[in-house]
């Protein structure tokens, strides 16, 4: 006998459709029996619990909290080989102005009252405040102006003494390093100075930072206005020894009576 499909009536001639039809799957466009999943799965057309949707909401980040850590970005990029840091940056920054510099013949210069207070600025300075290529003007006289030739990874502070001995170190080695700056001289600043002597030199005792006025007594020589105790001519040129007699050959005489 093959299968059949009814329906039932009550008295009053109502069907009852709902409890004798068979009732089809729920789908998202008809009613229909549904069934529940627990657990959320890929693909699926079951409807997931209240606990399983807690479940799996547990322990994920919110849509308005922050990650802590990521390690790509909403397109998938991985963030370390993807994006430069601000180091990063800085570096590349302070190098592509340096070339800007060279490559438009200008470099940036500062000054200094002396060689002392320039030292001290740099033993201070951070390696990001001067550039390869910056001038440094000095106001004192009689020292040469430098630049920075070189910008150092690590510090080596510099203790100032005496500018002849600043002069002298970079004579000697073509450079100093102040903090994290390596310093020259600047060519149009380039004197040889093989044949001069320092400000602090003396002569007789008189130092050659300003003009020297020697006396007689500094020389041991006669003032013009002084009495020779010994010489060989006199004021006119005369030689005395062969001009004058001496009164001990003078002739003498007596009146007769």
């Amino acid at each position: 006998m093959a299968n059949k499909r009814i329906k039932l009536k009550n008295a009053t001639g109502d069907y009852l459709e709902p409890y004798t039809t068979n009732v089809p799957d729920a789908t998202t466009s008809a009613k229909g029996l549904v069934q529940l999943e627990a657990t959320p799965t890929a693909n699926s057309t079951k409807a997931l619990t209240s606990g399983g949707a807690k479940t799996a909401l547990d322990n994920k980040l919110g849509k308005t909290e922050t990650a802590a850590k990521a390690t790509a970005d909403a397109s998938g990029n991985t963030i370390t080989s993807t994006y430069a840091t601000k180091s990063e940056l800085s570096a590349v920054e302070t190098t592509a102005n340096t070339a800007k510099s060279i490559a438009e013949g200008r470099a940036r210069a500062t000054s200094y009252q002396n060689y002392q207070a320039m030292v001290t600025a740099l033993n201070a300075a951070a390696s990001t405040e001067f550039k390869i290529g910056d001038n440094i003007y000095i106001q004192a006289k009689n020292v040469p102006d430098l630049w920075i030739y070189s910008v150092e990874s690590t510090t080596s502070s510099y203790t100032y003494t005496t500018d002849d001995a600043l002069v002298a170190a970079i004579q000697s080695a073509g450079f100093i390093q102040i903090g994290y700056y390596k310093v020259a001289v600047l060519e149009t600043e380039k004197v040889d100075l093989t044949n001069y002597v320092p400000a602090t030199r003396t002569v007789n005792g008189k130092p050659l930072s300003s003009n020297v006025t020697l006396s007689a007594s500094d020389v041991g020589a006669l003032a013009t206005t002084g009495t020779a105790a010994k010489a060989t001519a006199d004021a006119d040129g005369n030689t005395i020894s062969t001009t004058y007699l001496k009164l001990s050959d003078a002739i003498s005489y007596e009146e007769m009576n």
